[in-house]
């Protein structure tokens, strides 16, 4: 089931956003920010998630994580929005990029929060209308890792 709504977010909005996800990977998030002037793109690439961030033709930061190591909120699947966290960590920054898409108004959406030492130095929002999902890719690739979402302590942790 998650699939299949993962499949018809993917396909609602008409982006402006240019994907530059490798074509054998899955776009989690990719959007324009600073009308146009910035792209923020998460990719997954097997079992490794990626973090690009900078001018759409020369990313000026991009991390990597092991799926299994990555920080991800996977969706509670309660609430008007289907919506989804992940952490990507750089020495005493981290990057927290969000997505969502809100059911009623059929609007995909997302951005990324950047925290040093756990002090919010930025926020920053996708352009309107700019955002491609691909929800769950990041839950599902976790479970396929072997890691399973405990609700009640709020972590992965093995199945």
């Amino acid at each position: 089931m998650r699939f299949l709504l993962a499949s018809l977010f993917l396909t609602l909005g008409t982006s402006q956003a240019l994907a530059h996800c490798h074509q054998r990977s899955a776009t989690v998030l990719t959007c324009t920010i600073d009308q146009g002037a910035k792209q923020l793109e998460v990719c997954l690439d097997g079992e490794e998630v990626i973090y690009r961030f900078g001018p759409a033709d020369a990313p000026g930061l991009t991390l990597s994580a092991p799926i299994t190591e990555v920080a991800h909120q996977p969706w509670p699947g309660i609430g008007r929005a289907i919506w989804e966290s992940t952490t990507f960590r750089n020495g005493n920054f981290t990057y927290e990029v969000h997505s969502s898409f809100d059911k009623l108004d059929q609007i995909s959406d997302g951005g990324v929060t950047v925290r040093e030492n756990g002090r919010e130095i930025a926020s920053l929002s996708c352009d309107r209308g700019s955002a491609e999902l691909g929800l769950f890719a990041i839950s599902d690739a976790k479970e396929a890792a072997g890691q399973c979402w405990d609700a009640e302590a709020q972590h992965w942790g093995a199945c």
